[in-house]
């Protein structure tokens, strides 16, 4: 792993945390002193926090912590434990035995890239898991909703795999969601994928001082 995402990945469990106050401005020499660095992977970890939402960077200013984001970031994962849990619902009645053998094989590959300690191709593999899931689905509204409430939060989940254990957490409910699509059970995979992003909101977002 970079040094540059080691970094972003320890600012951006400060922020989280409330450790930070909104529109606290992050002093690049003071970064570079603390983490024993100079000054250019400190600012490619504020771009990174930046993508994620979690910063904003002003010209001639510096950089800044955001100060409405990570509400805003809240309630996207509290609206897509609705849509997700129904077009998950909704998809199981049109999912093959095709598709489950796809999702099988991307959640082997997750498991490499657990081992691995691959972000990159975990974050890869899992999209791949969910969109195969969302293809199926016939609501083409929600998914297009889904969707775009995916791309809203992309950098903020490159960011949450932030070691092979926090990659790992997130298996038993991928499996979940799978055994259920595998038995045919709608409202139970729906449920599971409901569970599923609130786990990772309670993980990821809870523990914020910035309610």
């Amino acid at each position: 792993m970079k040094i540059s995402e080691e970094i972003a990945e320890t600012l951006r469990d400060e922020i989280i945390a409330g450790i930070y106050k909104p529109r606290e401005r992050l002093i690049e020499e003071e970064l570079s002193d603390r983490f024993f660095v100079s000054r250019t992977p400190i600012r490619e970890a504020l771009k990174q926090l930046e993508s994620a939402g979690l910063v904003t960077i002003e010209p001639y200013k510096g950089a800044f912590i955001a100060d409405k984001d990570l509400n805003e970031i809240r309630d996207i994962y509290e609206l897509r434990c609705v849509l997700e849990a129904l077009t998950t619902e909704l998809a199981v009645p049109h999912v093959t035995t095709d598709i489950i053998n796809q999702m099988q094989q991307a959640l082997d590959r997750m498991e490499a890239y657990i081992d691995a300690n691959e972000k990159m191709g975990f974050a890869r593999e899992n999209e791949r898991f969910h969109n195969l899931i969302l293809a199926q689905c016939p609501n083409k509204v929600a998914v297009k909703e889904v969707n775009s409430l995916l791309e809203m939060t992309a950098a903020f989940r490159r960011l949450s795999w932030r070691t092979a254990s926090s990659m790992r957490d997130s298996m038993t409910g991928h499996q979940n969601i799978l055994n259920a699509i595998r038995a045919g059970d709608a409202e139970a995979a729906g449920q599971y994928a409901a569970r599923h992003i609130r786990l990772y909101l309670k993980e990821n977002l809870t523990n914020s001082s910035q309610k």
